[in-house]
């Protein structure tokens, strides 16, 4: 979060530097109880709003998040300035799947994937962990469509905490499945994938008419972290494994959030969505839709990665290391990525084939990974 691209020449604005600088400073002086921390986070926060440098809107929401921390009072105003950048829920959905390029190359890439492990079967079965309200998998249908791939029927288990979420998957698909001529069987279960009884598990195994692709796309992070003698997210991916599929496509951003020591995670943080941010920085698209995307959602996971308490936290990031390691330990092995990537968000964002995993690149930074991993050791 360093600098500005302007008519091919690199911009850096002397004070916007310094406050870019001054952040993980502060984080470090909030957790080791500096009593004039608050008093300076104060002081930048002001000026921050009254720069002109519209990057500084990023840089409030860090600002806030840290204000979180040490007051309710300066967190507040800090919102009040913040809240004039945000859009409709719906609105901000939209704006991520229309504008941002890391979206939709994750989307490709995963859709690949799963589109390879399907092929050939005359009745798939798709378990989507997250589905939402299916946005991935009507492009899914359209893009097998298109390549003259589609099934004549296929099943879809969604699962999903969201009730209207679920609800609008399964009109959103079985309307996609009429109009592309297929048809479609979908089974909803409204829960979160951790919730999931050993009795519900069994009931989805009984929905597979044979052996499943599972997607799980930015869904598993949000499980609770290990606490001592609980692996709640090791049971999922065991869970997962007990259904035999073909293959378990995983995506999830590539940074640790579950990192116990604050000014570590804060670097963590700020490396990792500031990155994102000067990806959307150098995007063709309006001031308005950047603060958008800034404040009302990423600005929500970076409230809750800095500034949520622990116990209530829901953004719960780890590295593409450790969730191969997951992975490993529940019985699943790396299939290698296939060798023909889709073409990535006209080179903004760019893709970099691994052995283990494909991963999305923000400038430098690593950002999400799309993993496929198979049961057993694995085909690389």
């Amino acid at each position: 979060m360093h600098t500005t691209l302007e008519r091919g020449r690199v911009i850096v604005a002397p004070a916007y530097r310094q406050f870019v600088q001054q952040l993980p400073i502060l984080a470090r002086r909030i957790d080791a109880g500096d009593e004039r921390a608050p008093v300076d986070l104060h002081r930048l926060i002001s000026r921050m709003q009254n720069h002109a440098d519209p990057r500084c809107t990023g840089l409030l929401v860090f600002a806030t998040a840290l204000a979180q921390r040490v007051s309710g009072a300066m967190a507040q105003t800090a919102n009040l300035y913040l809240r004039r950048f945000e859009v409709p829920q719906i609105e901000l959905f939209n704006l991520l799947g229309r504008c941002l390029p890391i979206v939709g190359a994750a989307t490709q890439v995963a859709n690949a994937a799963i589109a390879d492990a399907l092929r050939g079967q005359a009745r798939p079965t798709l378990v989507d962990i997250g589905i939402g309200t299916g946005r991935q998998i009507v492009i899914l249908l359209e893009q097998l469509q298109a390549r003259g791939e589609l099934p004549s029927a296929i099943t879809v288990i969604g699962v999903e905490p969201g009730r209207d979420a679920l609800a609008a998957a399964e009109a959103h698909l079985k309307q996609a499945a009429a109009r592309l001529g297929t048809t479609l069987d979908f089974h909803g279960m409204v829960a979160c994938s951790e919730q999931l009884t050993d009795a519900d598990w069994a009931r989805l195994r009984a929905l597979c008419p044979g052996r499943p692709v599972v997607n799980a796309a930015f869904a598993l992070h949000h499980i609770a972290g290990d606490a001592p003698g609980q692996d709640p997210r090791g049971r999922v991916l065991r869970q997962l494994h007990a259904l035999d599929p073909l293959a378990l496509v995983l995506v999830e951003p590539d940074v640790d959030h579950l990192q116990a020591d604050f000014p570590t995670r804060f670097a963590n943080c700020y490396r990792h969505f500031g990155a994102v941010f000067d990806l959307l920085d150098g995007l063709p698209i309006s001031q308005a839709e950047r603060d958008a995307m800034k404040v009302g959602f990423f600005g929500r996971e970076i409230q809750d990665v800095l500034g949520t308490d622990e116990a209530l936290r829901t953004e719960r990031h780890e590295r593409t290391t450790s969730w191969l390691r997951r992975l490993a330990s529940a019985g699943f092995g790396p299939r290698r990525p296939a060798a023909n990537l889709p073409c990535g968000a006209g080179g903004v964002v760019k893709m970099r084939s691994c052995d283990t995993h494909v991963a999305l690149m923000a400038g430098a930074e690593p950002v999400v990974s799309v993993m496929v991993a198979v049961p057993g050791p694995g085909a690389c």
